[in-house]
């Protein structure tokens, strides 16, 4: 609506004379969080859709079996997590289990949690923080499968729930900037830990404890990451972004500690498997 109304006594739509009028109020800096696009997120979908191909394609050709993704020889020669094998020094499967899965159910229900909840925390986090969220909470995914169970496990879940638990931190650090939308967000989280937990409790074949692993150690990594906001060193009139701190020593340091401590709890699990 315009300043003043139109009138039919006054085409030219201004007051008349003598009329004390209101100014309009002054424009007023409006700050945001600037967000990036999905760029990992769309490509970490891409990543896990080519394997789930190649597992099919390679299953019918070596095996003639079209489910191959469900084949334990093919699992395991893509990278599944198998015990004894990650204790006899393949440890690099604690990553490439991410990147495999178990049937299409699997592929398709963690592929549209990817898609959810992947843009929201690249776009908060960044690209950069980003990825060593998703990767860095998948390995305490694997970690802590490899060290509760011993079943061949695969998929992308301990990382997924890595970025659940990043999520969490975010909002619940930045609830109140975020008013009722940061405050649905923690219990739309809360809830989808319970959820999972049940259905992982009462439900055969669920790796609780990667997915336990990667909530924790997405919660633990993202808390370090988190982006830290401040008012543009120009303010100026209207929306204009706010500026992030930079602390790259720290996160550095911090991505640092959780590669050192997963090279240390490896090494502690394998030396108990076979001790």
């Amino acid at each position: 609506m315009s300043e003043y109304q139109q009138s039919a006594d006054l085409p030219s739509g201004r007051p008349p004379e003598g009329t004390v009028t209101t100014p309009p109020f002054p424009e007023r800096p409006q700050f945001y969080i600037a967000r990036v696009p999905p760029t990992w997120t769309r490509i970490l979908l891409g990543c896990n859709i080519a394997v789930f191909v190649a597992m099919i394609i390679y299953g019918f050709v070596v095996y003639q079996d079209w489910n191959g993704t469900e084949n334990p020889y093919v699992l395991i020669f893509f990278g599944a997590k198998v015990n004894q094998l990650v204790a006899a020094g393949e440890v690099w499967r604690l990553f490439t289990a991410m990147f495999i899965h178990i049937g299409v159910i699997h592929l398709l229900f963690n592929l549209y949690a990817l898609n959810i909840l992947g843009p929201l925390v690249e776009g908060f986090f960044g690209h950069r923080r980003f990825l060593f969220i998703y990767v860095i909470g998948g390995l305490w995914g694997s970690v802590a499968s490899y060290a509760f169970s011993p079943a061949l496990s695969a998929g992308a879940s301990g990382a997924i729930f890595g970025l659940v638990g990043a999520t969490t931190v975010y909002f619940l650090r930045y609830r109140e900037n975020f008013g009722a939308r940061g405050r649905a967000i923690v219990q739309n989280m809360v809830i989808v830990i319970a959820i999972n937990l049940f259905l992982g409790l009462s439900s055969p074949g669920i790796d609780n404890w990667g997915h336990m692993g990667g909530l924790i150690g997405g919660a633990i990594i993202g808390y370090g990451l988190i982006p830290v906001y401040a008012a543009p060193s120009i303010i100026q009139l209207g929306r204009q972004p706010l500026a992030e701190e930079q602390r790259t020593t720290t996160e550095a340091l911090w991505i640092i500690g959780h590669i050192a401590l997963l090279w240390f709890s490896i090494q502690m699990i394998t030396n108990n498997l076979l001790g």
